[in-house]
């Protein structure tokens, strides 16, 4: 399984990986049901400054909750033990999703988040 792979990812292994966004939209387009979520699976890999994946939107184009579910994703990522790596401390975490905000990440979208992460921890 590529995610489980030490080290970094080959071209043609982060191309596969990229692929998974249109995959899931792909695999719950069939299901009414679904219908709303379906923007929200294809572009929670978007990033705000446009150079995300799979269409490169930026900024409000990309749906709101997309972008929430992006930092989410992010935070559990980098606080969760990784075959390549340790898990990041909260502090850490924090620091690196602010440094991202306004690129990577919508600021609004950062600054609810660790809102919500500060609240929780108490």
């Amino acid at each position: 399984m590529i995610l489980s792979k030490p080290g970094r990812l080959t071209a043609e292994e982060r191309a596969l990986i990229e692929t998974h966004p249109a995959l899931g939209e792909r695999i719950i387009g069939p299901i009414d049901r679904l219908l709303k979520v379906r923007a929200i699976v294809r572009h929670c890999h978007e990033r705000w400054d446009g150079r995300g994946y799979p269409d490169g939107i930026s900024g409000e184009d990309i749906p709101l909750e997309a972008r929430i579910v992006f930092v989410c994703d992010a935070y559990h990522a980098m606080t969760t033990d990784r075959t390549y790596r340790k898990r990041l401390s909260h502090p850490e975490a924090v620091r690196r999703l602010r440094d991202a905000s306004g690129t990577q990440f919508d600021p609004r979208v950062v600054q609810a988040a660790i809102a919500v992460l500060d609240e929780e921890r108490g």
